[in-house]
């Protein structure tokens, strides 16, 4: 299924095995992102989960060069100078919130670059995965751009304070090691292994238990305040004790099989 985002431009979904792949599909850009781009992904994020159904979402870029260059630079004159920047911006952080806000589990797998808006992507996401060719920047003061606070914080809780305005400061880019050493990636792997890695680890989350990763997902993110209702959570937390999952889940541990979760 594909949302058709401009001339060659698109978002890409796809579902196997209980997880969904929502691609950056602009491989002739560097898979810069259009502000239609952006306005695709909140849709294309409901479309896996509400639609079909996933149980995880993988991001990542099409083709072999890039994660994400960034937002396309080339039409920011039209789209984000003066009164369009509002629009923008809208749309950036839509397309955030759709990933960071997933009831799913949403995995990055970055390769190439993954620059600017690539990395405001990324850092959205619940986990990220990045091939030993990844490189990182993020250089609005390039630009004259403010990046955005939103995407800020999320970089600043991953890598701290210090690190985070060095990389705003000086736009330095950082290799995959670099990148896991500041905790900016979590797992770095060969470029050959990437894909198997990632489909292999997401695969293994739509086996486990939904409502299980879907409390311990909305914990993490309560606990760093991207998420501000812990009735909410509480909730889910009942719901855990009170479903037929977790009947389900010591069914099988006591006869020693591999448990069916239904997320209910």
């Amino acid at each position: 299924m594909v949302w058709q985002a401009a001339a060659m431009a698109a978002i890409t979904i796809r579902v196997a095995d209980g997880v969904g792949t929502l691609v950056i599909d602009n491989p002739e850009r560097r898979n810069a992102m259009t502000v239609e781009m952006y306005e695709a992904v909140p849709p294309a994020v409901n479309a896996l989960v509400a639609e079909h159904g996933v149980r995880c979402i993988v991001v990542r870029g099409a083709g072999s060069d890039a994660f994400g260059a960034g937002s396309d630079v080339a039409e920011f004159p039209r789209r984000r100078l003066h009164d369009g920047g509002a629009a923008y911006e809208s749309a950036e952080h839509a397309a955030w919130h759709a990933l960071a806000s997933s009831p799913v589990p949403v995995l990055a797998a970055i390769h190439g670059a993954c620059m600017g808006g690539g990395v405001a992507v990324a850092v959205h996401c619940d986990v990220r995965y990045a091939a030993d060719d990844a490189v990182f920047a993020v250089p609005p003061a390039r630009l004259g751009l403010a990046y955005p606070p939103a995407a800020v914080a999320r970089l600043a809780d991953l890598v701290g304070p210090g690190t985070a305005k060095r990389l705003l400061f000086t736009a330095a880019r950082l290799d995959a090691h670099e990148a896991a050493a500041v905790g900016l990636v979590d797992v770095v792997v060969a470029k050959s292994e990437l894909d198997d890695l990632v489909a292999a680890e997401a695969r293994r989350i739509a086996r486990l238990a939904p409502l299980s990763v879907a409390a311990a997902k909305l914990a993490v993110d309560t606990h760093l305040g991207y998420r501000d209702d812990r009735g909410e959570l509480a909730a889910l937390v009942r719901r855990c004790y009170d479903s037929d999952d977790l009947r389900e889940g010591i069914a099988a541990f006591l006869e020693k099989r591999r448990p069916r979760f239904a997320g209910r």
